[in-house]
């Protein structure tokens, strides 16, 4: 396959694998300590991730004061609910993003105790964490510990024991993703790299994943114009601008929205030529059970656009890492 290194992938997850003890220990401390509410801090891809946890902790019914918290709005608006009994958990890859550092250092003033996923252990926003966890390329491992072991801990997720084990296959599962994934990535890269505008509809803990990618990868790292809308909003403005030659991107799950899904699927196949669907049921996902197949849609979805990556940048012949303003201009 294109750009595709099998070791790299398995070792970036068995790495996922190993700061579980560690991130479950963490939240084990602080749940003994307790707390007054917990803030999911980050900006742009970031806070998408988190986002992505929380719909899960919607649909498992938990009832966790959980906050989640756009960096940038936070230093502006303040939030009644942060105080110094308060857990707030960060991911940072950089470590120096401006926002989540001005958010934490408020966060370190109000006295609130912060932890966090760095990638840079003498980064800014390591410096400002309580408790942090230090790895590469795994990012996802750390939310889903401290958002399920949290519900765990509260008596709100008794099958957390049952998913680590099952999560001990994900190494292998994510590199049969990556396979399968390849062939639909390669041709809708070949099919549709040059378009004018791209939507991306994705229905519970998926529709933040169709932000992330619209926002993160295709406008930031390949300077296509996107527009991420949720199926549940898709029926009240988006509708009307979907035309035959208009690309669609379908971003499906498995969890209690797909019918969210399935119903503008119905729709814009009547309209649109173009519609690509990228769904988490063709994937094989060896190991897994399936009442935990949805929780863990968002990785294995990333995992499959990962693909789409690699073809957007073959097709396009722009290399991801280039970028015209992000981090080159003062701004």
């Amino acid at each position: 396959m294109l750009n595709f290194d099998e070791n790299a992938v398995l070792q970036d997850h068995r790495n996922g694998l190993a700061l579980i003890p560690q991130t479950q220990d963490i939240v084990d401390r602080l749940c003994a300590r307790g707390y007054s509410g917990i803030f999911y801090l980050g900006i742009g891809g970031t806070v998408l991730y988190a986002s992505q946890m929380l719909h899960i902790v919607r649909e498992l019914q938990g009832t966790l004061p959980f906050h989640l918290e756009n960096a940038a709005d936070l230093c502006c608006e303040g939030n009644v609910f942060l105080d110094a009994n308060s857990l707030v958990v960060v991911e940072s890859i950089s470590g120096d993003t401006k926002e989540l550092v001005d958010a934490l250092e408020r966060v370190k003033a109000i006295g609130a105790t912060a932890i966090g996923y760095v990638e840079k252990v003498d980064s800014p926003v390591a410096m400002l964490l309580d408790e942090k966890v230090v790895s590469k390329n795994c990012a996802y491992y750390f939310w889903y510990t401290v958002t399920l072991r949290l519900l765990h801990n509260a008596g709100q997720f008794p099958d957390y024991d049952a998913l680590v084990s099952d999560m001990q296959a994900l190494p292998e599962a994510i590199v049969q993703v990556y396979r399968e994934a390849d062939p639909q990535a390669e041709e809708y890269a070949a099919s549709y790299c040059d378009e004018p505008i791209t939507y991306l509809v994705g229905s519970g803990n998926l529709q933040d994943w169709a932000t992330c990618y619209g926002m993160c990868i295709m406008e930031e790292m390949q300077w296509m114009k996107t527009r991420p809308v949720s199926a549940a909003d898709f029926f009240h403005g988006t509708l009307e601008v979907i035309e035959r030659d208009v690309p669609v991107i379908l971003i499906k799950g498995e969890d209690r929205t797909r019918p969210q899904m399935e119903r503008v699927e119905n729709f814009v196949h009547k309209i649109s030529a173009k519609v690509t669907v990228f769904d988490t049921k063709d994937f094989s996902l060896a190991g897994i059970r399936q009442e935990f197949r949805w929780i863990l849609s968002p990785i294995v979805m990333r995992s499959a656009f990962q693909r789409v990556n690699a073809h957007l940048e073959h097709n396009r012949r722009h290399p991801l890492a280039i970028r015209r303003y992000y981090r080159r201009l003062d701004y």
